[in-house]
């Protein structure tokens, strides 16, 4: 397949692309590379502003994923503007020119942020949405909208994933199991603000599988998706990342807060197992150490602001 990836050089695209390259798929990338190149020789590479593509460019291509976009409340909660435009206006305009272009297939990636703070009931993709905050709210905006293009011969896909964590080239430490591995390599503890909070979670190789399967899924399939792997309160993933550490020889104390926080759900993954066949393989604990194992052999600098979205972002004084 010929498949253009929005945002494909980020912490998922990067490993997505690389994968469907290696797949033999033919890749092009377009993104702004904001935080750096770690993308094979293979892939076409595209360093653009997706709101300036045209029908012309997306001519001949079997599948767009769109990965691009603010990527976390932080980014958005600091400049709600640029996150309604590159959260909601840029993926629904993408959508349109492929539309337009006679792209068949389009894979948006939605989030489970758009449920909002839930009391704890496990969300379905039919249940009710209610995003509070700009980062989910873009991302609800942007899910209608591409939805609603449907029809014979244009199949968009959205993706409302989890919480990711893992290993990949365009590293990250501000994701909660990232984050808590971070911590405990640095400073020796975990600090949970809250336990009792709830959050879906997935390992990035899950992702990139699910990806995969939804670019590649037959025509006829056009749905939104929960996507993730088990769900889990902090607290219970911070005694189990603690305890995956503690084999890999390190001390690691928790330190327990009762902080509030905007965001509790969980969500079912029943209807992409059944519809997508998709069957994710790792825990957290796979996650932790992957991601060990890639810090000690990279010798990485874990308070390096590339490794952190929000402080790249500010940087970039755009």
């Amino acid at each position: 397949m010929k498949i253009l990836i929005a945002g494909g050089a980020g912490f998922i695209g990067t490993r997505l692309s690389n994968h469907l390259c290696d797949l033999r798929h033919e890749v092009t990338v377009v993104d702004y590379f904001w935080f750096g190149d770690h993308l094979k020789d293979d892939i076409v590479k595209v360093k653009k502003d997706l709101t300036t593509l045209q029908k012309s460019d997306l001519e001949g291509f079997d599948a767009v994923i769109f990965l691009a976009g603010l990527s976390n409340d932080p980014m958005a909660n600091f400049d709600p503007k640029k996150n309604f435009v590159e959260n909601a206006a840029a993926p629904t305009y993408l959508a349109y020119m492929a539309k337009q272009a006679g792209v068949p297939r389009y894979v948006y990636a939605s989030s489970c942020s758009v449920y909002g703070f839930t009391k704890n009931q496990i969300m379905s993709e039919d249940s009710k949405v209610a995003p509070q905050y700009p980062y989910g709210i873009s991302k609800l905006q942007s899910e209608y909208s591409i939805m609603n293009m449907a029809d014979e011969n244009f199949r968009p896909i959205a993706m409302r994933k989890g919480t990711v964590g893992g290993w990949s080239p365009r590293m990250r430490f501000d994701l909660v199991v990232n984050t808590m591995t971070k911590f405990a390599l640095t400073k020796g503890k975990i600090t949970v603000h809250n336990p009792k909070l709830w959050r879906p979670l997935i390992d990035i190789r899950d992702v990139v599988d699910a990806y995969t399967a939804a670019a590649l899924a037959p025509k006829e399939i056009s749905e939104v998706f929960n996507v993730c792997t088990e769900n889990y309160t902090i607290g219970d993933l911070a005694d189990r990342i603690k305890s995956e550490l503690v084999n890999f020889g390190h001390n690691v104390e928790l330190e327990i807060q009762q902080k509030e926080d905007v965001r509790n759900y969980l969500s079912s993954n029943d209807k992409i197992k059944r519809m997508l066949n998709f069957d994710p393989k790792h825990t957290p604990e796979d996650s932790v150490r992957e991601v060990v194992q890639n810090i000690s052999k990279f010798k990485l600098d874990l308070e390096d602001d590339v490794y952190y979205n929000i402080n790249t972002f500010k940087k970039l004084k755009i």
